[in-house]
């Protein structure tokens, strides 16, 4: 194994048969020691048994629950199809690529080592020692039975995960609410809203009102948030009535889609039909980060779990398209018995970066049909008995679906993608693809006019990249509302320290972004960041030079008066989350990185000392993941240039509905094609676990 680290496992035979894979990133060196460690305990000797177990493991790090084993050579293949090369000592002990929000594997080197006979090579993995029935306990993998007949394998730790989330979805949909309103109080609070909440809306609220689990799915637009604002209006008059305040918990994934719940809410209060006690009682409320909400620590155990619930009534989750498996388990579990939880999100989206697709599962367990929650024998049954036909039950009934798109302005583009893509039928996708590639008032496309390099990757031009920098530096843009104080009194201008400054251009920021499909190449995010950042630091230090003097723009612990940076990783201390973005600027002792307070009562915005960030990276260029739960007027997005296994119709249908008045995109015709016939298949026994025969 010349060109990967040598793992000298107790099977040597296994390392042997495990070559190619370990060198196109396929398996990682910790999947194989994890089989090779536990293999002798049972008395598995049988290497492609083993091979099989170690795609088992790896299943989570490619977001999967598990495996369908007889699938394994098409689904690791479209995830490994044309990823770029990685070095040879990313195979080490420990490596993990992230294929799910950055570079894809690498897929050069000699072909996949594929078994010939796939079903034989899931016949004899499943009859393994290693492989048992949900219920038997003692086996490190379990096998379980779907409703198209395929088998499921997965370690045990992610069927638990599933079994665990399960149960307490199924027990939270046939449980009664607490307290429980009779139908007469629900439709006269709706009635009282008069013609502002009818439709979808209405029985958005009529569901959450009189259930203890709701979904709300639909695409951009479509008033899901704003609906949000009506239901709380509502369970607040209702509970006016009684003998407690209602206590209510507003969540998402990210910062940046609990600002935009909480703006969704206060947007025009005074136009809601509701007493000053509940308007005020609206406007105080703070929606925050699930993990925050549930308490998430620093191993991923939650503060809240069964035996510590939640002090809370009624819990409301945008974005839940974002959640995985482990967390949505988690947030389940901390709700006390009684409270409701309603669930919004847009099953076309992206699904979680982590395992699982937790949503679109929910969806698919209400399109087939749901039942009342088994027990654990019949749980068990359920899962290795043949498909069925499933019985009558709530699931179906716990879904309201909007339809009717609100923000966009009439003939806007990009809502007409939305709805294209949404409707995933050929006709439509064709139909936005010359949408996009012929363009709109509001849809403008930026195709490569120039052959790509020699790696496929091909670069963007000059002007290219000057027209993806334009919306920063152009009137309008963050960079030249920054551009314009510095040329009226330099870089030491008092009026570059005032907290509204700051709040003002962290809004001039959202208005646009520049959007990738990977992290790494040209055309990637660093790539993009680089070149993007090089045109806002000449135009930044243009207007700097402008006040007189030569002032230059001053820079601090590598950067610049004006860069926006992009914490990537969680810091509890400083209360800043994966995804915050701020923007450098002076503060009280020079340059600090300024983050907006999402409503805090200490002001609009707070400064971190640059010296204290957690680690970052610069802002202007974000991966489409990255931006998830956030909306930005105008959106540019950057094709990958290459077929990439990333590069799927949900990545692109997220980018696009990202954008909430234009979109520029890069790209040629034919990637943007193969895109939007690769849709994600994320593989999940979820939603039979909701649904079983």
């Amino acid at each position: 194994m010349s060109a990967t680290r040598q793992l000298h496992l107790a099977h040597a035979p296994l390392e042997e048969r495990a070559r190619s894979f370990l060198a196109a990133g396929a398996l990682a060196p910790s999947e194989l020691l994890v089989v090779d460690t536990i293999a002798p305990r049972f008395g598995e000797e049988r290497i492609d048994t083993l091979l099989a177990l170690a795609f088992a493991v790896r299943a989570p790090r490619a977001g999967h629950v598990g495996v369908v084993v007889r699938e394994l050579r098409r689904t690791v293949d479209d995830e490994t199809a044309g990823a770029p090369t990685q070095p040879a000592e990313a195979s080490g002990v420990g490596a993990s690529p992230d294929p799910a929000e950055g570079e894809a594997p690498e897929r050069g080197g000699p072909p996949l080592a594929w078994p010939h006979d796939l079903e034989e090579w899931e016949a004899l993995t499943l009859a393994s020692r290693l492989v048992g029935a949900p219920g038997d306990t003692d086996r490190p993998f379990v096998r379980q039975r779907r409703h198209d007949g395929s088998v499921l394998l997965m370690t045990r730790r992610m069927w638990r995960e599933q079994e665990r989330l399960a149960e307490a979805l199924l027990r939270r949909a046939s449980a009664a609410p607490s307290p429980e309103y009779a139908a007469a109080d629900v439709e006269r609070v709706i009635e009282r809203a008069g013609a502002e909440l009818s439709g979808a809306p209405a029985e958005a609220v009529r569901a959450a009102l009189r259930r203890s689990l709701t979904l709300v799915t639909g695409g951009p637009g479509t008033g899901k948030t704003h609906s949000v604002k009506h239901l709380l209006a509502r369970a607040l008059e209702l509970r006016a009535e009684g003998s407690r305040p209602l206590r209510i918990e507003l969540a998402a994934p990210t910062g940046k889609a609990a600002v935009r719940m909480r703006q969704a809410i206060r947007a025009e209060l005074g136009k809601l039909r509701v007493t000053a006690g509940t308007a005020e009682a609206l406007g105080s409320l703070e929606p925050q980060t699930l993990h925050k909400l549930i308490g998430v620590r620093p191993d991923g155990s939650p503060r809240h779990d069964a035996t510590r619930p939640l002090a809370a009534d009624l819990v409301v989750v945008d974005e839940a398209s974002m959640i995985d498996l482990v967390l949505m388990r988690q947030l389940v579990e901390a709700l006390p018995e009684g409270a409701r939880l309603v669930l919004l999100g847009d099953r076309a989206q992206l699904a979680s970066v982590e395992v699982g697709s937790v949503l679109s599962d929910l969806v698919e367990a209400a399109n087939r049909g749901g039942a009342s929650a088994p027990d654990a024998g019949a749980r068990a049954s359920a899962a290795t008995a043949p498909p069925a036909t499933a019985s009558a039950a709530p699931f179906p009934e716990l879904v309201v679906r909007f339809t009717e798109a609100r923000r966009y302005a009439e003939g806007s583009g990009v809502a007409r993608l939305a709805r294209l893509l949404q409707e995933g039928t050929a006709p439509a996708d064709a139909e936005a693809v010359a949408l996009l590639t012929a363009g709109t008032a509001d849809v403008h496309p930026l195709q490569l006019s120039h052959p790509p390099d020699s790696t496929g990757r091909g670069a963007p031009t000059a002007a290219q990249l000057t027209a993806l920098a334009a919306p920063y530096v152009e009137p309008g843009g963050y960079a030249e509302a920054l551009a314009a104080l510095l040329r009226a009194g330099g870089p030491r201008a008092e009026a570059l320290r005032s907290p509204e400054t700051h709040g003002e251009l962290l809004l001039a920021l959202e208005r646009y972004r520049v959007l990738a499909v990977h992290r790494l190449g040209a055309r990637g995010v660093s790539g993009l960041e680089a070149q993007l950042a090089r045109r806002v630091h000449t135009h930044l230090r243009a207007a700097a030079a402008e006040r007189g003097g030569g002032a230059a723009l001053p820079t601090r612990a590598g950067r610049f008066l004006g860069e926006p940076v992009l914490v990537t990783e969680n810091s509890y201390e400083l209360g800043l989350m994966n995804g915050d973005i701020g923007l450098v600027l002076p503060g009280t002792s020079g340059l600090a990185a300024i983050f907006p307070t999402y409503g805090a009562t200490s002001g609009p915005t707070r400064e971190i000392a640059l010296a204290r960030l957690p680690p970052h990276q610069g802002a202007l260029a974000l991966t489409v993941h990255k931006s998830q739960g956030s909306q930005f007027g105008h959106v540019a997005l950057v094709l990958a240039g290459r077929d990439s296994p990333i590069q799927t119709r949900e990545l692109v249908y997220t980018a696009i509905t990202r954008a909430e008045r234009r979109l520029t995109w890069l790209g040629e015709r034919g990637e943007l094609e193969r895109a939007l016939a690769r849709p994600i298949q994320r593989v999940s026994g979820l939603a039979e676990l909701l649904t079983p025969s």
